[in-house]
């Protein structure tokens, strides 16, 4: 494209009149040389580096062009408004040539790169790969939005929810002392000799401390890892997710449990999944329950359950009598398993893309 916008040197506005002072004169004289010195500078420019160069040169801060307003403090105040307003007039009309010229000079700059490069415009472009949630991540988020959506407070994060855990937290304070025989099914990776810091089992240990520290009333959702001293095989891994809730407050039930339980698996499972408890054993819970569902023609055990053990309650410092709740928990990659028929744990840390590619879970809404 071509740049055919005329600019006069003078024009109406740039010619002085008989009573303008020597001083403004030789401003309006300086002001029409850089204006032209300028629009030369700019149609001679190749590239857009050049280009903008000229630009910073002409119509920057320190710019000649910026730079004739200098000379306003010499003049009559009569001849200042003038002298700004002409100042105005250039920039302007040379910002409308800088314009013309950066359009033009990009047009040249692809017309060259396509007979260059030989460009083919009939080819399929590039892309960057896109990247997705991982099931075990999806599925997290959609067990606690639903516990979120219910009144449910998310508790996570270092200072409540620590990888690293004390002894007291991970078991004495949910009622399993040294002597506890429940201890023998918790093969522990401890950290120190003493083994009173440890990478803890599961994250109940995250309710003793929330508990503890901000007491009843509260109902809360707890995600996280833990740590367990597993072989690696298909089923089982030294470390995987799991998620716990607890509620506690006056008058809670057994109904209340069950209640909150089969709405959470509808959520996970559809609206139709039957649901069936049964009795079991957790040293923190009493009773204790087992649920299944029946999934894909088959009854699968999902989840543990409870109402909390009034030694645990105690233990924090409240009444049992006056205070009751319930707790349940279960493993993330267990759900995630059932859900997306995957037979081996070991795929979800594998980094194995074609297995990955399968889910192509978009945003956070689950599986």
């Amino acid at each position: 494209r071509r740049c055919a916008r005329t600019m006069g040197v003078g024009g109406a506005r740039m010619s002085a009149e008989s009573t303008t002072s020597a001083a403004m004169d030789e401003a309006m004289e300086l002001l029409r040389s850089n204006k032209v010195a300028a629009m030369e500078a700019m149609r001679n420019a190749d590239s857009a580096a050049s280009l903008k160069e000229v630009r910073v040169a002409y119509l920057g801060k320190k710019g000649s062009v910026t730079s004739v307003l200098k000379s306003v403090g010499k003049l009559p105040k009569e001849d200042r408004p003038k002298l700004g307003s002409l100042v105005n007039q250039v920039k302007e009309e040379l910002e409308a040539l800088f314009e013309e010229r950066k359009v033009a000079i990009e047009d040249e700059e692809i017309e060259k790169l396509m007979v260059d490069e030989n460009l083919d415009v009939t080819l399929p472009g590039t892309y960057r790969n896109r990247g997705f949630v991982h099931p075990i991540r999806a599925t997290i988020q959609k067990a606690v939005d639903i516990f979120v959506r219910l009144g449910y407070e998310l508790v996570d994060g270092p200072e409540m929810s620590p990888e690293i855990e004390t002894d007291y937290f991970c078991f004495e304070a949910l009622n399993c002392p040294e002597d506890h025989p429940a201890r023998d099914m918790q093969d522990t990776l401890y950290i120190t000799d003493d083994q009173k810091i440890l990478l803890r089992t599961h994250t109940s240990a995250v309710q003793a401390r929330y508990m503890k520290k901000f007491g009843p009333p509260f109902a809360i959702v707890c995600p996280g890892r833990v740590y367990r001293r597993d072989d690696i095989d298909a089923t089982h891994s030294f470390q995987f997710h799991q998620i716990e809730i607890m509620a506690l407050d006056k008058n809670l039930t057994l109904e209340h449990l069950r209640g909150t339980v089969i709405h959470f698996l509808k959520g996970m499972f559809g609206e139709e999944i039957k649901v069936r408890f049964r009795a079991s054993y957790f040293p923190f819970t009493e009773p204790s329950m087992e649920v299944d569902v029946f999934f894909k023609g088959k009854w699968l055990e999902v989840l543990g359950c409870g109402m909390v053990d009034p030694a645990v309650i105690e233990k924090a410092g409240f009444d049992p009598g006056e205070w009751q709740g319930f707790a349940a928990g279960f493993g993330i990659e267990r759900f995630a398993m059932v859900i997306n028929e995957i037979s081996d744990i070991r795929e979800f840390t594998n980094n194995n893309l074609e297995f990955l590619e399968q889910f192509r879970f978009d945003t956070l809404d689950g599986v």
